[in-house]
This record gives structure tokens, C-alpha cells and sequence, in this order.
């Protein structure tokens, strides 16, 4: 039987195939690039690169005149602070060698006149200052306005130089990129630009990508108040030769003493790590004052890119398997994910790898598909030649691992649980046949789904009972667990059922289930013309005979030492006894799974129970009545407390011999 294909010329050409395949790719990934899809986990992966991005040093270039708690409290005065402190701090500043004092505080309206005088002076003796204006937004539903807003007219005249302060977040609120200009006007890092570095040619609508030299407050920084009270000559050493910046700084988040200019950048993710807008601005003079301000790729070049890229893995993914392609696939992540940070970090230039990646998927997403669509005839026609012979869970197993056909098994670690319908028999006695089948289906139908949901495989039905199985035909680490917990699900979903068919007046059943954790042999048995997926071994009859061990102690749920240990913490057990099976040489120490409410601690009943089989044992046997007492004073329908009274009354008339060692010695199972 031939392999599937399109019906198509291009898939027996596989060169023409992968063109076509990458090309479409291609024009995919770049109608989505230019509709912006991806921005936000572009984005992401921008933010974490600059995070990854070694730490340089705080900037000598740059210092912040912080407006900050210390000088709230220092200077005892609301915002706005009168403007003579201002004044004072640009003598301060000027007279300590500043190279430039550039302020991020807008003075728009008149104050006192006399500290607009002492302001004024000061900026005009200083000959380096320059100040903030803003620009005020106006939307209406008809239409929108932008309002430039400058600083007072003789401050703007005594000024050498005004500039905007707006910073303008991505979508997600970010502050990623700068502009020399916004709405005609120079901004605050054009405009020191303009002073600093009159040599650079940039455009007027540039934009920039800001690469922070750090975390939040990692810029250099000195109190407004520390700056007024320091001594001339250690000022001196701090300030000369530097821009410094002059705004509100933010010290425990954007809601921090006094009024805040508080922003998210790359470093906020995952964290509450807001950055003045002082120092984002400090950050982006610095990037323009020595040229090591960041750029996304070109449309060119990432057209280039991406071609390149797309056409070269749909070829290797062509000609191909599925799992070379996947190391391929994985190698090239690699290379993509791991240049774009080195780009960044070391050359300054984003490349936007998302996307890119993003189309390698779907390239090998598209070849995954037709390599699984080639088989798909031979696939279905094993499908159907199989499912009238074998359940359709086994058939599942065998399309997967064809290999698993021959008679015979292998050898699992697993789970095996026995659920029998108590009191079954003597209900059917009374009942016709087509109520018996439905009662039966009411009943196996939650108690099967209880099992699937758990992870188990249900192996059979037998009569009033069925075997379930956990960690084959797939092997599961946790199978002791997930059996115990399947079968405390089943017994709360008995007692509810009880309670429900009593108040309704219509017959009712009980539970017994038995549960053993072992070696299993499991596969297919039978003839070669018609076989049967099961698990045989001693495992299975040893959980079969537990099962039957719940009417003996009058108990509903007995697993095994085995089950036990590796079922892990978490659970109520308590040691029933030590029971010599037929067939086994050594005694098994069996265990009743005990259901206590999520939460709760572990019941008295319980720990009179473990005190008196514990005296039992050692032949205690007076001592041992008490306890059991005590249990079948708290909960007088427990079946092993009262099978445990009968043993101890018996024994204090006729005690066992002296190397009696507490196994008990039962007949049948």
C-alpha cells in the first residue's frame, strides 16, 4: 500500500514543495509583522533581554537632583516648594561645575513674586540651565487637541534652552523608546542635544530604543535638600563636568511622599520596580551623549531575514525526518533567541525574533502534518482490521506500538484493584433480569468513570465486580497513589448513593474493593486469531483476595503493605493484621484505607485502635478489650474493633501458644 499524498505534483517535488512552503510562510509572518501581531510577547522577550543585559556601571555623565522623601521632610514644605530653593540650588549647582542643569519641573504659573525674581536670576546668572514645558491633551468625541505649555515668559527667556518633558509609553505601559521631538517641539533630550553634541545628525522624527544603563535608581543621585546643605568642595567633587537632572524621584513605589512621576520600563515585570521619570530621562541624555542608544531591525533587513530564514528550514524540514527536523528546529530557536540578546546587548540592535520563530513553528507544524498524513490509509485500515478483535483502548496501544502484536507480554510495576457490588446476589434473587442489568449499569457506569478519571485502565467486568489497573498498559510513577485515591472516590460516591436510594426506598448495594501493588505481566493472551489485553500474575490474585478479606473484617477497602508504601503520605491507614495467604509463604500485612474529611485530623476511634492491636501483640490482652471498647464506644459499627474483641475475650480464657506471633491463619482466600 502506498503512502498518502496531496494528489498534487508539488509533494513528489520536494524542492518546488519547500519554496512554495516557505514563501507562504513568508508572506504570512509579514502581513502579521505589519498589523503588529506579536507586539505584546515581542515585547516580553525585549524586556527580558534588556534584564539579561550585563550591568554597566551608573553613568558619570549624568546625576539626578532628586526631589524625594529625604527633602520633603528636610525642607518641611508642601509641593510646590517655593521657587527661592530652586534658585538656590542652580547657584549651588553652577558654582560646583555642572555641566548642564537640565530641569524636569515645569514652572507655568507666577508664585511669589520675589522668589520668581531669585529664580529667575539664578537661571539667567547660571547660563545653563535648561527648563521643562508640556504639552496638555484635549480629546473630544469630534475631535483632539495638543496644547503646548511653556514655562513663565521671563523664565523662558532667561533659559538657554526649553524642552518637552512627556515620555510616551508602549501600549502595555512601558517606557521603551525616546523621541527628539514631540509635536514640533524639542524634547527635554533633544533639546541638551542640541547644546551637548551640536555635531549629531539626527532626524527630527527620530526614535530610539532607550538601553538603561540599570534598575531604577541605579543612575547616581543626590537629595534636592542634600544638595542645598553640602559643603562647596565635596559638591564639587560630585557635580563638576556632569548634566545633572532636577526632578521627582520615586523611592517605595509610584505612590511614594509628596506628588510622583512614576513609570514601568523593562525592569518592571514580575515586579513593582517603578523608575522616575527624571532618571528614564537621565538615561536616554546619557544614550544620546555617547551614541549607545538602541534600534529595532529595518523593514528591509527583517524582510531578508525572514525569507532567508523560512526558505532555508522548509527545505531541511522537506527533506527531513519529523525528529531531524525537530533538532533542526530546536538549533535554530537557539541561534534566533540567543543573537537577538547578543545583538542587543553588544550591538544595539533588536532584532524581533518572535515572529521569525514563530513561522519555524508553523514550518515544521505544516511537515509534521502531511509526514502523519502519509500514513494515515495504512493507519486506518489496521483500525479497522483490529478493533473487531481487540478493545479499542488496546487498539490505540497497538497503532502507537505495533510491536506489542506478539503473544506474550511484558513486565510492569502496577496497581490492581478488585471492586466488588456487596450484597449483589441476594439482591438478584428478587429482581427481574432487565432491573438487574440497569442496577448493574448504575452502578459500574460512576464507579468506571471514577477510574478513568484517576488514570487506570479498566480491565474487565466479571459478574458483580471489575478489575481496574494502574501503570499498565503505560507505565505510571505514581500508580499506588492514584489507585488510592480512586478507591476512596468510589467508596464517597457509594455512601452517597446509599444515602440517596434509602430515602427514595429502592434497593441499594455496598462496596468491597481490594488493593495490591506489585509485579505484573501484562499483554495480549489468547490464539493468534482472537486475543485479549490483560494483566496476570500474583499481583492480580493477591488483590483479589483482599477484596474478599473485607467480609471477614467487616471493612470495605484492605490494600497491602506493597500499596501502602508506595501510595506515599497523605493517607489514613490502619494495620488490620498479619494474614497467611494459600499460596504464599510469608504472611501479608494487610491495611484498612481509611476515609477521614479533607482537613481533619486523624480520628480517636483510630488511635484506640492502633493502642489496642499494639497491646494485642504483645499478648496484652486485657489491655488490649479496653481500647477495642473505647473504638466500639465511638463508632460501634466497626468491623475489625469488635473482630479484634471476640480474638482478645477468647484468647484471656484460652491464650494461643507461646509461639504464637499474631498471624492469622484463614481459610479459603
Amino acid at each position: 500500500m502506498g503512502k498518502f499524498s496531496f494528489g498534487s505534483k508539488l509533494v513528489n517535488r520536494p524542492l518546488k514543495r519547500a519554496l512554495v512552503l516557505g514563501v507562504a510562510v513568508f508572506l504570512i509572518v509579514s502581513v502579521l509583522a505589519a498589523r503588529g501581531v506579536g507586539r505584546t510577547a515581542e515585547n516580553a522577550l525585549l524586556d527580558f533581554c534588556c534584564r539579561m543585559k550585563p550591568l554597566s556601571p551608573p553613568p558619570r555623565d549624568i546625576l539626578i537632583a532628586g526631589i524625594d522623601a529625604d527633602s520633603f521632610r528636610a525642607l518641611n514644605q508642601p509641593w510646590p516648594w517655593p521657587r527661592r530653593y530652586h534658585a538656590r540650588l542652580i547657584d549651588r549647582l553652577t558654582k560646583a561645575g555642572a555641566r548642564l542643569i537640565v530641569f524636569d519641573v515645569f514652572f507655568g504659573e507666577p508664585s511669589n513674586p520675589e522668589d520668581d525674581r531669585l529664580l529667575i536670576d539664578a537661571v539667567k546668572k547660571s547660563g545653563k540651565v535648561v527648563l521643562a514645558k508640556v504639552i496638555e491633551s484635549t480629546q473630544d468625541p469630534l475631535f483632539s487637541r495638543q496644547i503646548i505649555l511653556n514655562p513663565l515668559e521671563s523664565l523662558n527667556a532667561a533659559a538657554i534652552g526649553v524642552g518637552v518633558s512627556l515620555l510616551t509609553p508602549d501600549a502595555d505601559g512601558v517606557v521603551r523608546h525616546f523621541h527628539l521631538t514631540l509635536a514640533g517641539q524639542k524634547t527635554l533630550p533633544g533639546e541638551v542635544v542640541r547644546f551637548l553634541r551640536p555635531k549629531l545628525s539626527l532626524p527630527d522624527d527620530f526614535r530610539g530604543l532607550i538601553r538603561y544603563a540599570g534598575p531604577p535608581q541605579h543612575l547616581e543621585s543626590l537629595s534636592f535638600s542634600q544638595i542645598l546643605e553640602e559643603k562647596d568642595q565635596v559638591l564639587k567633587e560630585r557635580v563638576a563636568g556632569r548634566v545633572v537632572l532636577v526632578g521627582r524621584t520615586v523611592e517605595e513605589g509610584p505612590f511614594s511622599q509628596g506628588q510622583v512621576d512614576a513609570f514601568q520600563t523593562p525592569y518592571s515585570r514580575g515586579s513593582k520596580a517603578f523608575m522616575s521619570g527624571v532618571e528614564i530621562e537621565g538615561n536616554i541624555i546619557h544614550d544620546l551623549l555617547t551614541g549607545t542608544w538602541g534600534r529595532e531591525i529595518s523593514p528591509g533587513w527583517r524582510t531578508a531575514m525572514y525569507l532567508g530564514f523560512f526558505l532555508a528550514f522548509s527545505l531541511a524540514a522537506v527533506y527531513l525526518a519529523p525528529g531531524a527536523s525537530l533538532m533542526v528546529l530546536a538549533a535554530l530557536g537557539l541561534v534566533i533567541f540567543l543573537g537577538a540578546w547578543v545583538s542587543l546587548c553588544f550591538f544595539r540592535l533588536w532584532l524581533e525574533p518572535i515572529l521569525l520563530g514563530a513561522g519555524l513553528v508553523g514550518i515544521y507544524g505544516v511537515t509534521l502534518f502531511n509526514h502523519h498524513l502519509s500514513g494515515l490509509q495504512e493507519k486506518r485500515w489496521l483500525h479497522q482490521a483490529f478493533t473487531h478483535y481487540v478493545p479499542q483502548e488496546v487498539v490505540d496501544t497497538l497503532l502507537a506500538h505495533p510491536e506489542r502484536l506478539e503473544l506474550g507480554g511484558m513486565e510492569l510495576e502496577a496497581s490492581v484493584m478488585f471492586a466488588e457490588l456487596a450484597g449483589f446476589k441476594e439482591i438478584s434473587q428478587n429482581m427481574a433480569p432487565r432491573d438487574l442489568v440497569n442496577l448493574l449499569s448504575d452502578y459500574f457506569t460512576p464507579l468506571t468513570d471514577i477510574v478513568l478519571a484517576h488514570g487506570g485502565t479498566l480491565d474487565k467486568y466479571m459478574d458483580s465486580s471489575l478489575m481496574a489497573v494502574w501503570g499498565a498498559p503505560l507505565p505510571q510513577a505514581d500508580h499506588a497513589r492514584r489507585a488510592c485515591l480512586a478507591a476512596l472516590a468510589m467508596q464517597r460516591r457509594i455512601a452517597d448513593d446509599l444515602r440517596q436510594r434509602q430515602a427514595r426506598g429502592q434497593p441499594f448495594l455496598g462496596l468491597s474493593l481490594g488493593l495490591h501493588s506489585g509485579a505484573v505481566m501484562a499483554g495480549n493472551v489468547g490464539s493468534k486469531e482472537r486475543f485479549n489485553y490483560t494483566i496476570m500474575g500474583d499481583t492480580v490474585n493477591l488483590a483479589h483476595r483482599l477484596q474478599g478479606l473485607n467480609r471477614y473484617y467487616g471493612t470495605q477497602l484492605i490494600v497491602s503493605d506493597a500499596s501502602r508504601l508506595q501510595a506515599g503520605a497523605g493517607f489514613f491507614m490502619r494495620e488490620l493484621d498479619q494474614v497467611k495467604v494459600r499460596g504464599r509463604k510469608k504472611p501479608v500485612t494487610i491495611f484498612e484505607l481509611v476515609w477521614v474529611a479533607p482537613g481533619e485530623t486523624e480520628p480517636l476511634w483510630l488511635s484506640f485502635f492502633e493502642e489496642g492491636r499494639a497491646a494485642y501483640c504483645q499478648r496484652d490482652w486485657q489491655n488490649a478489650v479496653l481500647h477495642f471498647e473505647e473504638v466500639m464506644r465511638i463508632k460501634p459499627e466497626d468491623g475489625p474493633a469488635a473482630l479484634y474483641l471476640r480474638r482478645c475475650r477468647r484468647y484471656l480464657e484460652t491464650p494461643p501458644p507461646p509461639n504464637w506471633k499474631g498471624v492469622a491463619m484463614l481459610d479459603g482466600r
